[in-house]
């Protein structure tokens, strides 16, 4: 992500549903520190609002784990830079989880005779495991649908989704990420590869209709209990928006919730 993107996502946490993935309070942040410290998680601290970024790593905590230590930048202009900026964006990842925290009144110190960064522990993390490893199974009673263009419409992209819907083609979703979804599609005609792109395509989403690029990765046939065979296509999302992210990652939560709340 870019430097404007994270701090936009940081910056609307309850307005996306992420609220929920904030870790407050002095236990739970000291001690995601400390494992971030055991790990040697490497860090990528983004200076905002000039853009600037280095890579780092956290040193330790003070003794009363009220001061963040951290590898100060080895370029001189970066890290004068740094002292100045308004605040950092930190990002890195533990346990294939993404974590997420700023940092505010950033000053120089010495640490055992070497130069550090320090700043006061923040009141909260964002600690997000992204479902893009693993694919969430579509509930049934959900009958998630995405519509694929024709070739036709394939061909003139300017036509809006109104034009196009008669010439597309619903299919339902059997699971969904945050990276992408798997489709299931008839047998008939010419049936796309793996590397094809599809533009212009519409996930349905209760509520939503987002516009989504896709690339076929991966592609098997699915036999149905009545005997019917169908082409079941892995796709992941091509330069998907932020915005679409996050409708998308809700969607998700919201299943995950269902699931919870009926004990599945």
């Amino acid at each position: 992500m870019s430097d404007q993107v994270n701090e936009k996502f940081l910056g609307s946490l309850q307005e996306d549903g992420l609220e929920e993935f904030l870790v407050r309070g002095h236990p739970q942040i000291r001690r995601l520190f400390q494992e971030l410290i055991k790990s040697h998680s490497l860090l990528s601290v983004h200076l905002l609002p000039s853009g600037l970024s280095f890579l780092s790593t956290i040193i330790t905590l003070s003794e009363d784990e009220e001061w963040l230590f951290l590898d100060p930048s080895p370029n001189e202009t970066i890290h004068r830079r740094c002292l100045q900026a308004e605040r950092l964006l930190c990002v890195t990842q533990l346990s294939k989880i993404r974590i997420q925290f700023r940092l505010h009144n950033s000053i120089e110190v010495s640490l055992e005779d070497h130069p550090a960064l320090a700043a006061p522990i923040p009141n909260e993390i964002l600690r997000l495991q992204r479902r893009d490893a693993f694919r969430l199974q579509v509930p049934l009673s959900h009958d998630l649908k995405c519509i694929l263009p024709t070739r036709e419409y394939e061909q003139d992209h300017r036509r809006d989704y109104d034009k196009s819907r008669k010439k597309g083609i619903e299919v339902p979703v059997i699971d969904i990420s945050a990276g992408g979804l798997s489709l299931e599609i008839p047998l008939n005609g010419t049936s796309p590869v793996v590397g094809d792109q599809i533009n212009g395509c519409y996930l349905k989403l209760p509520g939503d209709l987002i516009a989504v690029n896709l690339e076929i990765r991966n592609q098997g046939r699915r036999i149905h209990s009545n005997g019917k065979e169908a082409l079941r296509l892995g796709c992941s999302f091509i330069a998907l928006p932020i915005q679409a992210a996050n409708q998308i990652q809700r969607y998700i939560y919201q299943i995950e919730r269902e699931a919870r709340a009926y004990g599945t």
